[in-house]
């Protein structure tokens, strides 16, 4: 498994994790409840034979520079870049971690050649989709309560039924009509996931910048995007809705949206892995 390191910068400590490969490296930012060492979808990438260096967000994993959104946490972003001497032409966003790819490929000082935005929100419209969890979701993952909301999942996804309740959860399609067709190797990859999670004060910072009064702020950076831009989503997406991915290929100029049949939000984990493996590949190979 590959180790964390901590990369000094003006603002405080920023957290990576760095995967080798035979091609050169991604900049990869993960999604909500994540922090770097969290393979919410990075191994996609590490399968088509590319690097890796994936970003802890603000409040997640090693990163203390307070509460941050994403374009306060850029140029700290291109501080890592220059502390590594890392030279990344690809940016990539899984989920709540699409604004922050974003505005990578919109800062021009990183070189950022294409951007690959997977399941993300928010768009230009609000997020979370719900009223529920948007008033739930403060409360359940804050800083004070989050610690106990995650003891509970952790201990729920050792047992199968637990494990099938949360990936329920993540999906518009009825359970028994796709978790069978996991193997071990998915729900081993699942429970990784789950049992890596943790919200610190990530979360709650992610949910403010998805409010619907900043819906213009994103707008314009989005369409300040100007390099190869790939969105996928899923319409069986129980985490975030696919009006988010027609939204941000609607937005930002040229994008191409694939629309994937995951038949949830961990587009990664299952029968459908290796489509968005070659998928990947085929974008960054063009």
């Amino acid at each position: 498994m590959p180790s964390t390191q901590i990369v000094p910068t003006s603002a405080g400590p920023v957290e990576i994790l760095t995967v080798p490969g035979d091609r050169p490296p991604v900049m990869f930012f993960p999604g909500g409840h994540c922090s770097a060492l969290a393979d919410c979808g990075w191994s996609v990438y590490t399968d088509a034979g590319y690097g890796v260096v994936s970003v802890s967000r603000p409040g997640y994993g090693g990163t203390r520079v307070g509460a941050l959104d994403a374009a306060a946490f850029e140029p700290l972003v291109r501080e890592v870049c220059e502390h590594l001497g890392l030279t990344a032409t690809t940016a990539v966003g899984v989920s709540f971690g699409g604004l922050q790819a974003v505005h990578a490929a919109a800062d021009p000082s990183l070189g950022i050649r294409r951007l690959a935005l997977h399941s993300c929100a928010p768009s230009t419209l609000p997020f979370p989709d719900s009223r529920a969890a948007a008033i739930g979701g403060p409360i359940m993952f804050s800083p004070l309560l989050q610690g106990v909301t995650w003891s509970l999942v952790h201990r729920m996804v050792r047992s199968d039924a637990g494990l099938r309740r949360m990936l329920g959860a993540l999906s518009t399609m009825p359970i028994d009509q796709w978790c069978p067709q996991l193997d071990d190797a998915d729900k081993r990859q699942a429970r990784l996931l789950f049992q890596g999670m943790r919200s610190d004060g990530g979360f709650v910072n992610d949910m403010r910048q998805g409010r619907a009064r900043d819906a213009e702020a994103r707008r314009a950076v989005l369409a300040d995007v100007h390099c190869a831009t790939l969105v996928t989503g899923s319409p069986f997406d129980g985490g975030v809705a696919f009006a988010h991915a027609e939204d941000l290929a609607a937005t930002i100029p040229g994008a191409e949206l694939i629309e994937l049949d995951s038949p949830s939000h961990l587009l990664w984990i299952g029968e459908g892995r290796q489509r968005v493996v070659e998928l990947v590949a085929s974008f960054l190979a063009a």
